[in-house]
């Protein structure tokens, strides 16, 4: 959980080597991923399913064509000051069909990073010994741990990523 400080520390690393995965999709029932990430960010990040946020959504039924767009926001806590973010953009289009019932294309992009917040509030935490005793802690201790929640977060960002293609039934690339 975000530390809430007035005034923070942040420390701010991708997991994935590239800042973000994308997966496309054209075939029947693009709409149905809705309900898909939202139960794949609970069940693989272990959150209560309203811990999932939807921080933007628009589904416009206006037209025999639905659009939809959605954005996913998930924490996960790795302990007292680390924690993961994981943001998973869906936007797709789906037309009426009379073989499918729906059929049209999403695309998902996946990110996530993690996140070290040290709180700088109080004047002990300002102070030019605490930030030596910090940097100390920060780089010869915590340091094997933050990698460790590093790799951890590419892994759960790639389970999802094959959960998600598995789910629509798609080959890896090349074959």
């Amino acid at each position: 959980m975000p530390i809430f400080a007035k005034t923070k520390l942040v420390i701010h690393e991708d997991c994935l080597r590239t800042r973000s995965i994308t997966l496309s999709y054209q075939g029947p029932n693009p709409q149905n991923l809705y309900r898909e990430i939202k139960k794949l960010l609970s069940t693989v990040l272990q959150l209560e399913e309203h811990e999932v946020e939807e921080r933007e959504f628009s589904w416009d039924r206006s037209t025999a064509e639905e659009k939809f767009r959605v954005t996913f926001y998930a924490v996960k806590d790795f302990d007292l000051n680390t924690y993961m973010e994981m943001i998973v953009r869906l936007e797709g289009e789906a037309k009426p069909s009379k073989e499918f019932g729906k059929e049209g294309f999403a695309k998902v992009v996946l990110e996530s990073r993690i996140r070290t917040e040290y709180p700088q509030d109080t004047f002990w935490q300002r102070s030019l010994i605490y930030e030596l005793f910090r940097s100390f802690y920060h780089k010869v201790i915590y340091s094997s741990a933050r990698e460790r929640y590093r790799e951890e977060c590419a892994k759960l960002t790639n389970l999802i990523y094959e959960k998600l293609r598995s789910f629509l039934n798609l080959l890896p690339k090349g074959v």
